[in-house]
């Protein structure tokens, strides 16, 4: 990756009338001091502000390019009725996936005072979608802004989904799937890199499980043991800004979620890294049984 950066993907705002990247965007600071060594990362003010200035110049010309995750396709409808959107008001915060009807769990990045949670449709703005708020929410205790590693956060519903066709429980699992398996990662981040272009459709995308050993060949000593690496090679295929949070979903459970990875997305041979949820069963258990 000698010419990209690292970022966390999350923290990026969709709308119907925006899509630059929200203000509160930070890459963990360990990844900010290994890039910034080699003079592969923007400080973090320029890079904030090259985007937006893409996406207003981007939306003033109309976009024409394809709506893909990052070399992804619209997910088939209703095929992933446990992903959740986090929203600030109306505009997309970060993703994440419905435990059961009081429980969603996400990125421990993606950590806000208050949520709006949509769900039950694959459209951002469907006024049919359920949208609940969110005050209570609780990150792993070893999560660290300096590794980036336990990066995961319980968020409890102020009420009850009602679960339906379109919303459904994720399954969880204490097996961790092997390197190799076919997966799927899903959400409405960025379908375009470094420009940024955010759908308003659910989208999903293919990957395979990639070993820990042949993932820290890319990034080393920045891999942490509760992370997990998926990716395709050779290909661009990648989750990017706006998915943190979401689901990486393999032979009908959930072994991921959406944490960081390069920048631009879409590297080549860069995989994107996930949160190991199969390592944290214990934990997301007895966590939302301590807190009702």
């Amino acid at each position: 990756m000698p010419d990209s950066k690292l970022l966390e993907l999350g923290m990026h705002f969709w709308s119907p009338s925006r899509r630059g990247p929200s203000s509160a965007w930070q890459p963990p600071a360990r990844l900010r001091e290994a890039t910034m060594a080699g003079s592969l990362l923007l400080p973090l003010q320029i890079l904030l502000w090259s985007l937006a200035l893409r996406s207003a110049a981007q939306e003033a010309q109309g976009d024409k390019s394809g709506e893909k995750i990052i070399d992804g396709v619209p997910c088939t409808r209703g095929s992933q009725p446990w992903q959740v959107a986090l929203l600030r008001g109306n505009q997309l915060h970060c993703g994440g996936v419905l435990l059961n009807e009081q429980w969603v769990l996400t990125a421990a990045h993606c950590k806000m005072s208050e949520y709006q949670v949509h769900m039950g449709s694959d459209q951002l703005g469907d006024k049919r979608a359920q949208k609940i708020r969110a005050t209570q929410s609780f990150r792993h205790p070893g999560y660290s802004t300096q590794t980036h590693v336990n990066d995961l956060m319980l968020v409890k519903l102020d009420h009850q989904a009602r679960l339906s066709s379109s919303v459904r429980k994720v399954k969880l699992s204490s097996r961790c799937e092997p390197p190799g398996t076919t997966c799927t990662v899903s959400g409405w981040g960025t379908t375009t890199s470094p420009d940024v272009t955010f759908p308003s459709t659910l989208m999903c995308t293919d990957v395979r499980l990639i070993s820990s050993q042949d993932c820290k060949k890319v990034y080393k000593d920045l891999l942490g043991k509760s992370m997990l690496c998926a990716g395709i090679p050779n290909s661009k295929t990648n989750a990017c800004n706006g998915d943190s949070g979401g689901p990486l979903m393999c032979k009908g459970t959930l072994q991921g979620l959406v944490s960081w990875g390069t920048f631009p997305c879409g590297q080549p041979n860069d995989p994107g890294v996930y949160t190991q949820v199969c390592k944290y069963f214990k934990w997301i258990n007895e966590t939302m049984r301590k807190h009702g």
